[in-house]
């Protein structure tokens, strides 16, 4: 019976689909065609769609499927729809979210077929799990951690989904240097297409073209010289294939640690198989909230995880080949070293080549400790090549004494010293800048996942003595090497004078790894305690999601059905934490809330994505007529951060120039009027209770407006009175107003 389950489930799924495009068809074409646009009727169709097509599964599987199980269920037909309802929230998410998404790009009944076989196999796995289990049911155990394996498999797989999914969206999560970065790439082609010279970098704002190194810039180029659009689609397509790439080096290594000899006995303890911790490892590390919000973005936190990690992914790779003590690697190593590092400082810094080079002198030493002085001149070589071939730089710019004052002067030097050592000792023991809140980095990036970090990294600090015991007997852990590369680098970012959470990305890898190994390690009491603080954290993220719904719901942002789909996800989600409050002491719950854990934590992502989505629906956005009325103008627009004024590069491509000025400057109509001898067009912002721009006044006309998240919010703004208001916090109207 159980041989052919899974094509039953597939058969009764292909039923569910048949009844699903039929109703969404036919609420679409006929029963709702009077909800306009048809882009906000196709939330209404949706939940009718799915709803009516889960019913219809759950009969079916219940009658056909899993009839086998049925005589073993103690409760209800009403208890077991409402498991079924909730081990299909995952799924349902997903077909949900991934339909929306793909409508935008193809028809959507299409759109909604591709997205319900995506879902199945998560649906499959979470009902056979838990649905129809049976009340009891003895399952082998061998059964148990395939089933482990096909669930965390699949989980991982919607997370690159979620990390793929609004890719070019406006309103992702990310830095503020983004557009920076994006304002010199542009202004340097438009150089480029000129002279044909990529070089010396070119920035409208002052002391800024020489921020980062070229490679990074020549990155955003690129699709520029393949004939490309301009877009934020294809400018972050990289970050995310760095971010994709490191999750596979981390997925390997977990794997070949965990069948390590001397982390068997620990494996064979764990409810969970080489295979899953290799998967959990994996969701560890993209379910960081760092990870989330800076592995995306056109920014060089992904590209410098990747390249200043790879020879220590390559160094694991030897170490584990066989239990000998390994002699030092062969040149080939260290050729790799310094062309990774060279990359790493011609999109970064060089002064990262000096904690990379002390890191992999002391894991050379570690192994062997009579070949110091060989390896201290091989290492050296390393650097010297990195540094080398940052060197380049001044030697092919034409302006290279900008580059020493900008970058490494200004940019380097200004965050590593440059303050009067009263001040640096100052900041260095207090304030949020302090060695003790950089000491708690880690915990930080990993947000919901950061009691569980901070459990493994103080479990590592009391294992390092006996660890030490191992290595004067002969016994060399492989994860030494792990613990190494963060212990340095974390220390090394406690020196400089600027001090942040998001300087330690690069050492996440290294981090999930060893969370996914040693976490059953960690007693129940500690498990349990992590959850707990994780679910809390969890509550918190889930608040601000429902106060982000909120205010769309009172803005009509979201539709009668969408509002109510989208209620019933974050109803699903919150009875899936609660899930996780009480998990009792057995290893069985545990393994299953670790899942729940780490599934939520992409739920959260992948909810704030859906939130988002409608902000960048063609119905949002200036039309053609707008569009085209733009063509070579000049444009004057808010600004509140440097280069934040370039996101009009992607919203209106067409205008020639683009010209800031401060937010919190006054656009009255004679302001207005001012602006209007100079410039062509104007961008002016007004929150949701505040009247349009005066136009009979102004001598302008009202060409489109849109809808905009309201960020960089000052502390007086945020108190219970504007929460009571979240469409006046958290959202924007922004005008685009043409003079007559």
């Amino acid at each position: 019976m159980s041989r052919w389950r899974y094509l039953k489930f597939g058969v009764v799924g292909a039923s569910g689909t048949l009844v699903n495009l039929l109703v969404l068809y036919l609420a679409q074409e006929f029963f709702l065609a009077s909800i306009e646009p048809a882009t906000q009727r196709l939330y209404a169709s949706l939940a009718c769609a799915i709803g009516l097509a889960t019913l219809n599964n759950f009969v079916w599987n219940r009658r056909w499927t899993w009839q086998d199980r049925q005589s073993q269920w103690r409760g209800t037909v009403a208890g077991q729809f409402v498991r079924y309802a909730l081990a299909s929230w995952l799924g349902t998410s997903v077909q949900y979210i991934l339909t929306l998404w793909l409508a935008q790009h193809m028809h959507y009944l299409i759109g909604n077929v591709l997205a319900i076989g995506v879902a199945s196999v998560v649906n499959y796995a979470a009902n056979d799990w838990w649905t129809f289990r049976g009340n009891p049911r003895d399952v082998s155990e061998d059964e148990t951690r395939l089933r482990y394996r096909y669930i965390s498999f699949a989980l991982l797989l919607l997370t690159l989904a979620v990390y793929v999914f609004d890719l070019g969206g406006e309103n992702i999560p990310r830095n503020g240097d983004e557009l920076v970065y994006a304002h010199i790439a542009f202004q340097t082609w438009l150089q480029a297409d000129v002279t044909g010279q990529w070089l010396p970098l070119v920035s409208a704002i002052q002391d800024m073209r020489n921020t980062k190194p070229p490679l990074l810039i020549w990155q955003a180029m690129v699709p520029l010289w393949l004939g490309l659009d301009w877009s934020l689609w294809w400018i972050r397509l990289p970050s995310l294939l760095y971010t994709l790439a490191t999750t596979v080096l981390v997925v390997w290594a977990t794997r070949r640690l965990a069948r390590w000899p001397s982390m068997q006995a620990t494996v064979e303890r764990s409810p969970l198989d080489a295979v899953t911790l290799s998967y959990i490892a994996g969701l560890i590390y993209l379910g960081c909230f760092s990870t989330y919000r800076y592995g995306r973005p056109y920014l060089t936190s992904a590209i410098e995880t990747f390249w200043m990690g790879l020879p220590f992914w390559a160094l694991l790779a030897m170490q584990v080949r066989g239990p000998q003590r390994p002699a030092l690697p062969s040149a080939g190593l260290f050729v790799l070293t310094g062309m990774s590092w060279g990359m790493v400082a011609l999109h970064k810094s060089f002064v990262l080549l000096a904690p990379l080079g002390a890191t992999l002198w002391l894991a050379l030493c570690w192994q062997q400790p009579r070949e110091w002085w060989s390896a201290m001149w091989r290492v050296g070589m390393s650097v010297a090549l990195g540094t080398g071939l940052f060197a380049l730089w001044f030697l092919i710019d034409p302006d290279p004494m900008s580059v020493w004052r900008e970058f490494v002067v200004g940019e380097n030097w200004g965050k590593v010293g440059g303050a009067q050592e009263s001040v640096y000792w100052r900041t260095a023991l207090l304030g949020g800048s302090s060695i003790w809140v950089q000491s708690l980095a880690l915990v930080q990036n990993g947000l919901v996942l950061g009691p569980l970090i901070a459990a493994v990294m103080v479990m590592g600090l009391k294992a390092w003595p006996a660890t030490w015991r191992a290595r004067q007997q002969g016994a060399l852990q492989p994860t030494a090497l792990l613990w190494m590369y963060i212990a340095v680098m974390s220390l090394f970012f406690m020196v400089p004078s600027q001090r942040s959470a998001r300087y330690l990305i690069p050492l996440m890898p290294m981090v999930a790894v060893l969370c996914a190994l040693h976490l059953w390690q960690l007693p129940r009491w500690a498990q349990r305690l992590c959850l707990v603080l994780g679910c809390l954290m969890a509550l918190g993220g889930l608040a601000f999601l429902g106060l982000f719904l909120w205010g769309g719901w009172r803005l009509d942002l979201y539709p009668l059905w969408g509002r109510l789909g989208l209620l019933l996800i974050l109803v699903l989600q919150v009875l899936a934490l609660l899930r996780l409050l009480w998990p009792s002491a057995s290893d069985t719950t545990l393994r299953a809330s670790w899942l729940w854990l780490l599934g939520l934590c992409v739920s959260l992502f992948a909810w704030f994505g859906l939130l988002n989505a409608p902000l960048h629906s063609p119905g949002n956005q200036f039309d053609a007529r707008a569009q085209a009325h733009v063509q070579g103008a000049h444009l004057l627009t808010p600004s509140n951060f440097n280069g934040d004024f370039e996101r009009w590069r992607f919203v209106l491509p067409g205008v020639r120039e683009i010209t800031p000025y401060r937010e919190e400057v006054p656009t009255d109509a004679a302001q207005l009027r001012t602006w209007f001898e100079n410039h062509d067009a104007v961008i002016v912002r007004r929150v949701w209770n505040q009247a349009e721009p005066d136009c009979e006044a102004a001598g302008c006309d009202v060409m489109g407006q849109r809808l905009v998240i309201r960020g960089r919010h000052r502390s007086s703004d945020i108190n219970w009175q504007s929460v009571q208001t979240p469409e006046v916090l958290l959202f924007w109207r922004e005008y685009l107003l043409v003079k007559r």
